[in-house]
């Protein structure tokens, strides 16, 4: 599939995206209703190149949500993160659906959603997602003249900036949830188990901090890996053994960096690791 602004308008003209292979998210039942901007949400610091979007207090329909609004990204190069030989073998579409944050959220909160229905936590472990949404002319308007530069970080003369500036803005309608990011070991308890639900499932969240919850609940899947994952699919087993551990080592560098005394850690000790090990 090659990119365009026609492909990008007909992708988020889509029932369901993205259109690869795996999990999809709906689109949100309201399109092209008028959006109350309501402010900001999360730290104006995090506004610099490399942020993935910007997040918002709306209301559509007289209901109150949070709006997820996307930058725009190239497609990265996997032999960046498997190596020339096997990155050769991995789709530029199926790198862009499986990693731009965008997408890369739509695929998780589709297999949340499918999880969800066979078994779903007592207390909800990830912020809920009600679809995808293109933002209007008017919105866009409204973000440019609040100084917000979706294609932030790509050089003007980019063929990509070129195509990115004439195409659909895109969204996520989420649930807004009150809060703060505080944590101590009830909070931190249940970010473990929610880390060990996604991982179960088949996602990898990949960027488990303070900043990305409210009250212990996740409200960013913008780095996240979904099975199948042509990355996951087309790497070395050694980097996979790596990778599935990540969320866990980052749940354990969070704590111990805010001073906090786990329930249970993220990670076995050494000597359950010792356990795992293959005997020569």
């Amino acid at each position: 599939m090659a990119f365009s602004v026609d492909t990008n308008h007909q992708l988020l003209a889509s029932k369901f995206l993205p259109p690869c292979h795996g999990p999809k998210l709906h689109a949100f039942k309201d399109q092209d209703v008028p959006i109350k901007w309501k402010g900001t949400l999360g730290n104006p610091s995090d506004r610099g190149s490399e942020c993935q979007s910007y997040v918002f207090k709306v209301e559509i329909q007289s209901q109150t949500y949070a709006l997820k609004v996307f930058k725009f990204f190239p497609p990265c190069d996997a032999s960046s993160l498997i190596g020339p030989i096997r990155g050769e073998s991995v789709k530029e579409e199926d790198m862009a659906f499986h990693t731009d944050p965008f997408y890369a959220e739509c695929r998780a909160y589709g297999c949340i959603k499918e999880a969800y229905k066979t078994r779903q936590p007592k207390t909800p472990y990830v912020a809920d997602c009600y679809g995808f949404l293109a933002l209007t002319e008017i919105d866009r308007n409204y973000l440019i003249e609040q100084g917000i530069d979706l294609c932030q970080g790509i050089e003007p003369d980019d063929p990509y900036r070129v195509i990115a500036e004439r195409s659909p803005v895109r969204a996520l309608v989420k649930e807004y949830v009150e809060g703060d990011s505080s944590l101590d070991q009830q909070v931190a308890e249940k970010i473990r188990r929610g880390i060990l639900f996604m991982n179960k499932i088949g996602i990898l969240i990949r960027d488990v901090r303070l900043d990305n919850y409210v009250g212990g609940v996740l409200v960013d899947l913008g780095s996240s890996w979904t099975e199948p994952h042509c990355i996951l699919d087309n790497a070395a087993e050694h980097l996979l053994r790596e990778w599935r551990w990540t969320d866990r080592v980052m749940f354990d560098d969070m704590l111990e960096e805010e001073g906090i005394l786990p329930i249970v850690p993220g990670m076995p000790n050494t000597r359950y690791l010792e356990r795992l090990r293959p005997r020569t």
